[in-house]
């Protein structure tokens, strides 16, 4: 639910307003109130005492009131209903976390079904459902549903649904479904399945289906599907699917299928079916089939090779191209041109 700038005005005026204090306990009311769908896991028995400078529901609040528009202070959230405006919480709530919040959640280990606003947590903030728009916890940010807009956890982000937008994780940065946007894990960021946008970690990114955007990986970065894009990594860039685009590893890149594009790695690059474009490694380039450009000590191509190859060995099942190098084999070439110094060709 959204709230407008009268409403802030209004629950001002209420709290300035001269009145007695109101002392209650709305347990009673609050379980004959029908007009709220309620999870039929959030328990019935908590209890709602508190003490109100408010005017239905509007206002300020001390204790467990279970729905105000205004701001409400409280020790242990339990059972709460909804908040429009400002929660301040000292502790973690009870279980099973409960109510939505729409503006400012305030704690130390502030938690609810759903918060759409500002949630700040000096231990940590956990959610439900959902976190919408900027989540900050001093050690974690967890939402068991999708975190999004801005996530930082000092130590961790993790949602078990997506996480979208931009999202920074101490040590790591998780989510058991996609990630959209802009991500930094400090030793890791994983999706369960996409990535898609802007990954970075200091050891490893991965994701357990398609990479899209740029992905960099202090150690490794590494996809179950496809890397489209630009992927880096400190050592290698690993695809069980393809590659397009950019791959840089500081010591190898390995797509299990096709790269196609620039790839580029300080010992090989490998790609069992076929690579397309330019391929530049200290030591290897092995593929089945090239259609390019590969550069490296030993060029390995266990099919046909269209285009060029250049190294100290050069090794083509099927030549159509050219190899430049000390040796030259060219294994569909007649003797005594099969293997050749310097140059070899078959056109």
């Amino acid at each position: 639910m959204t709230f407008g700038l009268g409403r802030w005005v209004l629950g001002i005026a209420l709290v300035l307003a001269p009145r007695s204090l109101t002392a209650q306990d709305t347990t009673a009311a609050a379980a004959a109130d029908t007009s709220t769908a309620r999870d039929s896991t959030t328990p019935s028995h908590a209890g709602h005492f508190h003490i109100g400078l408010t005017i239905h529901g509007y206002g300020l609040d001390f204790g467990n009131a279970r729905r105000i528009t205004g701001i409400r202070v409280n020790v242990q959230d339990a059972d709460l209903d909804r908040v429009n405006g400002i929660n301040v919480t000292l502790w973690k709530p009870r279980e099973p976390l409960s109510g939505t919040v729409n503006g400012l959640q305030v704690g130390l280990l502030p938690g609810s079904r759903q918060v759409s606003g500002i949630a700040v947590g000096i231990g940590g903030v956990v959610t439900e459902q959902r976190a919408r728009w900027v989540t900050i916890g001093g050690l974690g940010a967890v939402s068991n549903g999708a975190i999004e807009g801005i996530g930082i956890g000092g130590l961790g982000l993790v949602a078990d649904g997506p996480m979208r937008g931009i999202g920074i994780g101490g040590l790591g940065a998780v989510s058991n479904r996609d990630i959209d946007g802009i991500v930094v894990g400090g030793l890791g960021t994983v999706a369960n399945q996409d990535i898609r946008g802007i990954a970075v970690a200091g050891l490893g990114t991965v994701a357990n289906r398609n990479i899209s955007g740029i992905a960099v990986g202090g150690l490794g970065t590494v996809a179950n599907g496809d890397v489209t894009g630009a992927g880096l990594a400190g050592m290698a860039l690993v695809a069980n699917g393809s590659i397009t685009g950019v791959g840089i590893g500081g010591l190898a890149v390995v797509a299990n299928d096709r790269i196609t594009g620039l790839g580029i790695g300080g010992l090989a690059v490998v790609a069992n079916r076929e690579i397309r474009g330019l391929a530049v490694a200290g030591y290897s380039v092995d593929s089945h089939e090239l259609e390019g450009v590969s550069v490296s000590a030993y060029n390995r191509i266990r099919g046909p090779q269209r285009g060029l190859a250049i190294g100290l060995y050069n090794s083509a099942f099927e030549l159509h191209g050219v190899q430049i190098g000390l040796l030259n084999r060219a294994k569909n070439n007649k003797a005594p041109f099969k293997i050749l110094p310097l140059l070899n060709v078959h056109l």
